[in-house]
């Protein structure tokens, strides 16, 4: 049987100072601006190697019909301008792709519908553009109404959707109608976690009526329990390709990071260091039984006002796990004097699970001006399993964020 999707030796090259591609009638305007300055672009990629970058690179890969993929990767991979290829939304540089049956995608919150139509018309005119009749749209319209949650709206326009509504009736078009492969993007990184849970299960009962499956998100869980197989991507490239569980473990790997030598100065501050500290001593080897301090070491030129900084932790899979700034219990802590200074943040022991974290420092003043700019600084962590927890010692980090240290009463 022939794959459901084939993509061989596929590459995309964009030129900087051409202008970003909007997902509405960008696949015309991208072939109409090809088409008249094709010679020129072609003498600009010979003698102009700056002016152009590769966002993909020699992607070769096959999708059997009814399986489930996911794409992962950092961001700036090329996640994105792979599936706008396999949604047909833009073309490849070089390289083919074979797609057997029609596509439904939800790249983005809203992507294809018009603004200025209803809700219901929308409805219709998504299907019309995947060759459905209108007696088959009617057929799934109030399964795509209930699933959306829109009732109440579809008669009014949808650039008056918040963004909220929006996202559910793009799902809700993109999921139920009657599409052979379904390609969506971060559909879980906007809603709360009922309308998150919700896509989900959708899409795994998508998955399971043997339709093919493209899945891209950050949320590594929601991958692994989806995807039978996946692919990493790399700058471009493909890192890792195989089944989903053995891809998702190497991303994780390939997260560790080196860490930065400090001082770093950056404008208006300068970070004399970030330690993670446990028994009086740095080290990046926590013991998760034991307590251990987050220490930030930093020197301000003048006095600042309306300082926010502290601290991310992020698990292997990316997920933020903590996030804790010094003034966000005390407004008075925002306000700070010109001089050296160290910031303090106290873990309890028993508390992160087993695993590799990465700890990144966040500053910003007056809530949105971002004082370390062009700066990443961060640590590599990895926390070992308490001795005295009683479960064999390890917990999966695939499961659970954090260990609850807490007595139980029993009866």
């Amino acid at each position: 049987m022939l794959p459901a999707i084939s993509v061989r030796n596929v590459s995309k090259q964009y030129f900087i100072g051409t202008g970003a591609y909007t997902a509405a009638g960008s696949r015309l305007t991208e072939t109409i601006t090809n088409t008249i300055r094709h010679p020129i672009l072609t003498v600009k990629g010979m003698v102009g190697a700056k002016e152009s970058f590769w966002a993909l690179r020699d992607i070769s890969f096959d999708v059997r019909e009814g399986e489930s993929m996911g794409i992962i990767g950092r961001n700036g991979a090329g996640k994105s301008t792979m599936l706008k290829i396999l949604s047909q939304i833009t073309y490849p540089t070089q390289g083919d792709v074979v797609l057997r049956g029609r596509v439904g995608s939800l790249l983005e919150v809203g992507t294809g519908f018009h603004p200025e139509l209803t809700g219901r018309e929308n409805v219709f005119l998504n299907g019309a553009i995947l060759g459905m009749t209108r007696k088959e749209i009617r057929g799934k319209f109030d399964e795509i109404v209930r699933f959306a949650e829109v009732e109440k709206f579809l008669d009014t326009p949808v650039k008056r959707y918040s963004s909220g509504m929006y996202l559910r009736l793009a799902f809700a078009v993109a999921a139920h109608l009657e599409s052979e492969i379904l390609i969506a993007d971060e559909v879980l990184a906007v809603g709360d976690q009922q309308f998150q849970a919700k896509c989900l299960g959708k899409m795994k009962e998508v998955y399971r009526e043997g339709r093919t499956v493209i899945f891209v998100s950050h949320n590594m869980h929601a991958v692994r329990s989806l995807c039978e197989s996946a692919i990493l991507l790399k700058n471009g490239r493909i890192a890792a390709m195989g089944a989903a569980n053995e891809v998702i473990d190497e991303y994780a790997r390939s997260l560790e990071t080196a860490n930065v030598e400090f001082p770093v100065e950056a404008k208006d501050l300068t970070v004399e260091a970030l330690d993670i500290v446990q028994n009086g001593r740095d080290t990046n080897i926590i013991d998760g039984g034991r307590p251990f301090d987050i220490i930030i070491r930093f020197r301000l030129p003048r006095d600042m006002e309306k300082l926010r900084m502290g601290v991310y932790v992020n698990n292997a899979l990316g997920d933020e796990i903590v996030r804790s700034f010094f003034s966000d219990w005390d407004v008075s802590k925002e306000d700070i004097k010109a001089g050296s200074h160290i910031a303090r943040l106290s873990f309890p022991g028993k508390l992160l699970v087993n695993g590799a974290y990465t700890i990144t420092m966040g500053a910003k003043r007056q809530g949105s001006i971002d004082l370390l700019a062009g700066h990443r600084i961060e640590r590599s962590v990895n926390v070992a399993a308490p001795t005295d927890f009683n479960s064999g010692g390890l917990v999966d980090p695939y499961q659970a964020a954090v260990i609850l240290d807490r007595e139980w009463e029993l009866d």
